[in-house]
C-alpha cells in the first residue's frame, strides 16, 4: 500500500511530453526514504484512472498533484475530485499553486498547498498526517482549519548540493520517458536539471517570485555525477539540460563540458536555458569548446524584436547583441533555437513586425537556426508584468479553474483588455503560422502535423513575414483542435 499517491496531470493533448515528472520526483526525494510513494503520470499512463482508484481504495495518507498555469489545472481538478470522493486528503504543489496559494486552496477539492520547493515540506506533511503532528510547524505549507485558510512562514531555499539523487526507482516504466531524438540519429535521451532559478529581472517571468530572483547551482562535480549516473543507468545517448539559465557561471559550464569530454562516454547534450546577456561575452573558441564536448543545441529566449518592448519587459538584451551572438554561432555546428512572444501591453503592429523581421533575419544569417514560434505572453500572477497588466485594466481569473484557459496560442480565451478582437485574431494566426514553419517541432507528436507543415511551409513563411492572414483556414483548424481537444 502506498502512503502517498503523487499524480502528474496531462494538460496539452497534442504535445508529446516525455519529460520526467520532476516535480513529483523532487517532492519524493526525502519522503520516499521513510514512506511508500506511488507515482501516476496521466501523460503516459493510459490506465491512470484505474491505477488511481485502486490506490485510493487502500486509503493512502494523501494524494499529491502538481500543476502549471493552463490546461493541466482542469485535469488536476478532476483527479482531486476523484480523491475527495474516496475521502482522501489532497495537496497541490507546483509553480501555479505557489503563485496563487490562497486562491488554489479556496477550491473545495484541495486540502493543502505547498508553496515553493516541496522536498522537505511534503515529507513533513506526510509525517504530520501519519503521526497526528501539528501542521503549524511546517514551513511552506498552507492549509484549512475550521473553514479558515492558514499560511505558515515560507521555507528557506534548499542547498542543491545537499540534495540526494532523484528517486528514479519510483518511475514504474522508465522506457516511457526515454525520448528518441530523430535529429540526433534516433539517440536515447532524457531531461535533467543542474541549477534552479535565474538572476535576471524579466517582468513576465515567474522566477523572480518563485525563486526569489536568484540562481542556485549544483557544483560542476555534482552535476557531472548526476549526468554520468543517468547516462550509464539508462544507457542514454543524449542529455537535455532544462535549467532556466544554464550559463550564469561560464566557468562552471566550461568545467561541465570538460568533464563530459573526460567521461569518454558516447552521448551528446543540449541546453534549454541559454541567455544572450551572458553568451554575448564569450568568443568563438568558447562555442567551439562546447561543440568539442558534443553539445548539439542551445535555446535562447529572445521574446521580441522591438527595442521598446525589450526595455518594457527588462530583458536586458539588445537586438544588435542577438544578431551578433547568432553570427558568432554560425559555422560552429551548434543548432540554435529562438523563442518569441507577443501580446504585451502597449505592443503595436510595428513592434510585432520587428519581432518577425528579427526571427527571419536570424535564419538568414545562420542556416543552422530553427525558426521560433511567436507565442502568447502569459501574465503570471506575482510578476511585475502582472502589476503592469492590472494598470491597463486586466481582470485576472478569480477562481482556480478559470486559469486553465490561460495558455499560449489560445488568444480567443485570453481577456487582455489592451488587445482588440482583431489584434487577438492576428496574433493567434501569427502563432499558428509560425508553428507551421517548424515541421520537425520537438514537442508535437503528430505525423499529420509534420506532413501538413512541410507542404504548407512556403505559404506559412510568406504570411508570417507580411502578417497577411487572409483566409487563414488552416491555422483556425489547428486552433479549433487546441480549444476543443486540449
Amino acid at each position: 500500500m502506498a502512503d502517498a499517491v503523487l499524480i502528474n496531470p496531462k494538460g496539452f493533448r497534442l504535445i508529446n511530453d516525455q519529460t520526467l515528472p520532476f516535480g513529483l520526483l523532487y517532492a519524493s526525494i526525502y519522503a520516499c526514504q521513510e514512506y511508500d510513494i506511488k507515482i501516476i503520470d496521466q501523460r503516459v499512463d493510459k490506465d491512470w484512472k484505474e491505477k488511481l482508484i485502486k490506490e485510493l481504495k487502500k486509503t493512502p495518507l494523501i494524494v499529491g498533484i502538481t500543476s502549471m498555469t493552463g490546461p493541466q489545472i482542469l485535469d488536476a481538478l478532476e483527479i482531486s475530485k476523484i480523491a475527495k470522493q474516496h475521502n482522501i486528503k489532497v495537496v497541490w504543489g507546483g509553480v501555479h499553486t505557489s503563485l496563487t496559494p490562497k486562491q488554489t486552496l479556496e477550491n473545495p477539492y484541495i486540502d493543502f498547498v505547498i508553496q515553493g520547493e516541496g522536498e522537505i515540506t511534503f515529507h513533513e506533511l506526510l509525517k504530520a498526517l501519519d503521526k497526528n503532528l501539528p501542521l503549524k510547524n511546517i514551513n511552506g505549507l498552507w492549509y484549512k482549519q475550521n473553514g479558515d485558510i492558514k499560511a505558515n512562514p515560507p521555507r528557506r531555499d534548499l542547498n542543491l548540493e545537499e540534495l540526494p539523487r532523484l528517486p528514479y526507482h519510483l518511475i514504474e516504466d522508465m522506457k516511457k520517458y526515454i525520448q528518441i531524438k530523430e535529429t540526433r540519429g534516433n539517440r536515447r535521451s532524457i531531461n535533467i536539471f543542474t541549477s534552479r532559478g535565474c538572476p535576471h529581472q524579466c517582468t513576465y517571468c515567474f522566477n523572480k517570485q518563485f525563486n526569489k530572483g536568484y540562481w542556485r547551482q549544483m557544483s560542476a562535480k555534482k552535476s557531472l555525477e548526476e549526468i554520468r549516473f543517468a547516462v550509464e543507468k539508462f544507457k542514454l545517448e543524449n542529455i537535455f539540460i532544462l535549467d532556466d539559465n544554464f550559463f550564469v557561471n561560464l566557468n562552471r559550464t566550461k568545467e561541465i563540458a570538460q568533464g563530459i569530454i573526460d567521461m569518454n562516454l558516447d552521448f551528446t547534450w543540449d541546453v534549454l536555458g541559454a541567455q544572450i546577456s551572458t553568451l554575448k561575452n564569450v568568443d568563438k573558441d568558447y562555442y567551439n569548446f562546447l561543440v568539442k564536448s558534443r553539445c548539439k543545441s542551445l535555446l535562447f529566449g529572445i521574446e521580441s524584436g522591438s527595442p521598446r518592448i525589450l526595455r518594457l519587459i527588462k530583458k536586458d538584451i539588445k537586438v544588435e547583441e542577438v544578431l551578433a551572438v547568432n553570427k558568432m554561432l554560425k559555422g560552429t555546428g551548434l543548432k540554435t533555437y529562438y523563442s518569441f512572444m507577443s501580446g504585451f501591453p502597449t505592443e503595436t503592429k510595428e513592434d510585432i513586425l520587428m519581432t518577425v523581421k528579427l526571427m527571419l533575419k536570424l535564419k538568414e544569417d545562420n542556416p543552422n537556426v530553427e525558426y521560433g514560434t511567436v507565442k502568447c505572453v502569459i501574465v503570471y500572477p506575482g510578476t511585475e508584468l502582472f502589476d503592469i497588466a492590472l494598470k491597463y485594466g486586466y481582470k485576472p481569473p478569480q477562481k482556480l479553474k478559470d486559469w486553465a484557459h490561460i495558455t499560449w496560442g489560445n488568444y480567443s480565451r485570453i481577456d487582455y483588455p489592451w488587445l482588440s478582437n482583431k489584434r487577438k485574431t492576428m496574433l493567434m494566426d501569427l502563432y499558428y503560422y509560425s508553428l507551421l514553419m517548424n515541421p520537425d517541432h520537438l514537442y508535437i507528436n503528430s505525423k499529420l502535423f509534420t506532413t501538413v507543415s512541410r507542404l504548407y511551409y512556403p505559404i506559412a513563411k510568406y504570411r508570417v513575414r507580411h502578417l497577411n492572414f487572409m483566409f487563414p483556414g488552416l491555422s483556425r483548424a489547428i486552433n479549433f483542435v487546441q480549444n476543443h481537444f486540449m
